[in-house]
């Protein structure tokens, strides 16, 4: 257990292993607890960082602090700096992923790779979100947060019931302020129109039965330069819990690829 005591408060981060790092950023509403299938799956040959996003698990908010993605990056910028890491592969599902795209962009001399795995690139993408997003954000000021909890519970456990207790005991760490404004800052978040820009090595990963993101996935594929793009059987939105002997084999072998352009 360990705190970077940060520009935003303090954030709560975790190191498994030596070796070549991989930073893991988890989804809105879950924790660093997301990956503990790929702990001793990856630990031996690298150096695991897992932590908890503003406003998740321990890192929490400062009194009447307003959330954004920046605040998130710059969150992580400032975890690399306190480890001493000149440069790392970037691993994160979902709000995890956007954020690792987004910090590749901003600061690619710190990126060495990026695996993206039901990560979205906007909430703008097509005139549905475009409509349903703002909607989202008013209902979630009212949903009560032990209802949210139990949706996301059952919904995401359906390719593996072990994330059921997971998902709930995260969810319901957080207030309905919280989730609020932690929706609010990932839906403002885009990285579509610079996609373009990334110039390091990415892998895509989207579960075969993930609705969430589905429909962005080959754009992104085909937009980030070189990107790679990989469908996980027998998986949803949880991809890395869902499959994880597939993800952790497929991590492996990214690692392996962009092994020499990472710095310790």
């Amino acid at each position: 257990m360990a705190f970077l005591n940060g520009t935003n408060g303090p954030v709560y981060y975790e190191v498994y292993g030596e070796g070549i790092p991989i930073l893991f950023t988890h989804g809105a509403s879950w924790n660093h607890r997301l990956w503990e299938p790929q702990i001793d799956a990856l630990k031996e040959e690298y150096k695991v960082i897992l932590w908890d996003v503003r406003g998740h698990g321990k890192s929490r908010c400062k009194e009447d602090q307003e959330l954004n993605g920046e605040i998130f990056i710059q969150d992580l910028i400032e975890l690399l700096d306190h480890l001493s890491i000149e440069k790392t592969v970037l691993c994160g599902l979902s709000m995890g992923g956007i954020i690792s795209m987004q910090t590749a962009i901003m600061h690619p001399e710190r990126v060495a790779g990026i695996i993206a795995i039901g990560a979205p690139c906007s909430f703008r993408f097509n005139k549905y979100e475009q409509m349903m997003i703002p909607i989202q954000r008013l209902m979630f000021n009212f949903i009560p947060i032990k209802a949210f909890a139990r949706a996301q519970g059952i919904y995401f456990s359906r390719y593996n019931p072990s994330n059921r207790l997971f998902i709930e005991e995260a969810v319901l760490s957080l207030t309905q302020k919280d989730w609020s404004s932690i929706w609010s800052a990932l839906t403002r978040m885009d990285c579509r129109e610079r996609l373009s820009t990334i110039s390091c090595p990415t892998l895509i990963l989207q579960g075969e039965h993930d609705i969430i993101i589905r429909h962005q996935q080959e754009y992104m594929a085909q937009t980030i330069p070189g990107a790679k793009w990989e469908v996980i059987e027998n998986a949803a939105h949880a991809t890395n819990r869902d499959n994880a002997p597939r993800v952790n084999e497929l991590i492996k072998n990214f690692m392996t690829e962009t092994a020499g352009k990472v710095r310790i």
